[in-house]
């Protein structure tokens, strides 16, 4: 291992996880507003960056600072590091005093080691020992987050933390079965160069899965507002068509509803198009009320709206509309005196039509609804 110069391997880690900081910063400036615990991967790398020097200066200054400043700093990027999956992941538990224990714990054996009773071997067990349990909370802790809220996009964190946990596992069984270490020198000192080697391909796998899953969300939540309206969070058109490719429910029974806000325009002549927003995202909330998780809601354009009720009859379509409409009804508005609004709804469930027909269907009985004097249901009849 003669090969493992060092003063050289410290060096080329040193000036990566440097850079590795700079764009770890760069980045989370960029998609801040949008994931926590970027900046805290940036302080860890820089913090194991300035450790790794102090501890490359052995013998130029202070035992102090080369030995127990510089482990002890690169103990608390592990810490740090800790912590920015925690962040990374939304887990809202932050046990930041057991971390704080375990951190002074490792730190106060580096010191009895170094000058009560100096042991080189201990101090490099104790190093490998906090890392290796580091990583096991890590690992342990994403495992967990995943079970409770059924994601698995954190997956590659939590397997990178689980390889690390093992090897540090195997390491320390290494060095507590290997010959003893010089008391302060680094010379020959190849399982320091392995250690902060494996240190710096742990941080260079982290940052490609981390860069990885924070791409893939926000592709995934530029996808998700490409569906939405803007003004009622609702389904727009094209959020419509994506949740009919993916749900399935064509091929199930389902009920439809379309309803609009009665006399919309006259509201919006009398107070203002603001007004007429408050109002319509009013009608959109009584909807996602009222309606199911598995309902599919949709602002089919203006103040018209669109709800498809999947394995409902029309009966049972017929009652979740009039829910919707008393709510309208009641609605009360202390800031704009006077002001209310009804709403009208027409009601069809599937016999063998297309999705075409369901909406032409259900906008028909609308037309009748509006036809017999607003604010009220109307189920299509065929023979009308």
């Amino acid at each position: 291992m003669s090969f493992l110069d060092v003063r050289t391997v410290f060096f080329i880690c040193t000036s990566f996880l440097f850079i590795y900081s700079i764009g770890a910063v760069a980045f989370a400036r960029k998609v801040s507003s949008s994931f926590d615990g970027i900046y805290l991967f940036a302080i860890a790398s820089f913090l194991t960056a300035i450790g790794i020097i102090l501890v490359f200066l052995r013998g130029y200054i202070d035992i102090f600072w080369s030995v127990i400043a510089g482990n002890g700093l690169i103990m608390l990027s592990g810490n740090v590091t800790y912590h920015a999956h925690l962040k990374f992941i939304g887990y809202k538990k932050n046990p930041v005093l057991r971390s704080a224990i375990l951190l002074i714990g490792a730190v106060s054996l580096f010191f009895i080691f170094t000058y009560i009773i100096p042991d080189t071997r201990i101090r490099v067990t104790v190093l490998n020992e906090f890392n290796c349990l580091q990583f096991l909370l890590i690992a342990t802790t994403i495992y967990r987050f995943q079970k409770q809220t059924r994601q698995t996009i954190y997956t590659p964190l939590m397997i990178i933390s689980g390889v690390f946990t093992l090897f540090f596992a195997v390491w320390i069984v290494c060095i507590l079965m290997g010959d003893p270490f010089p008391p302060y020198k680094l010379q020959g000192g190849w399982m320091h160069s392995m250690m902060i080697i494996v240190l710096m391909l742990y941080v260079a796998t982290l940052d490609f899965c981390v860069v990885l899953i924070a791409t893939e969300q926000l592709i995934q939540k530029i996808t998700e507002k490409s569906h939405q309206d803007i003004l009622t969070t609702l389904y727009n058109r094209r959020g419509l068509d994506h949740a009919l490719q993916n749900n399935n429910i064509l091929n199930r029974p389902l009920a439809v509803i379309m309803g609009d806000i009665d006399n919309f325009k006259l509201i919006n002549d009398q107070y203002g198009h603001l007004v007429g927003d408050i109002i319509i995202k009013k009608f959109a909330e009584i909807i996602k009320t009222s309606t199911r998780n598995t309902d599919i809601c949709v602002r089919w354009g203006g103040e018209e709206f669109l709800i498809m009720l999947p394995l409902l009859n029309t009966q049972e379509a017929f009652v979740v509309a009039e829910k919707i409409r008393r709510a309208c009804e009641q609605q009360m508005f202390p800031e704009q005196q006077g002001l209310h609004f009804t709403s009208s709804f027409g009601v069809c469930s599937r016999d063998n039509d297309s999705f075409d027909e369901l909406v032409g269907y259900a906008d028909q009985a609308l037309y009748q609804a509006k036809a017999q004097g607003r604010n009220r249901v109307c189920v299509f009849n065929s023979a009308v």
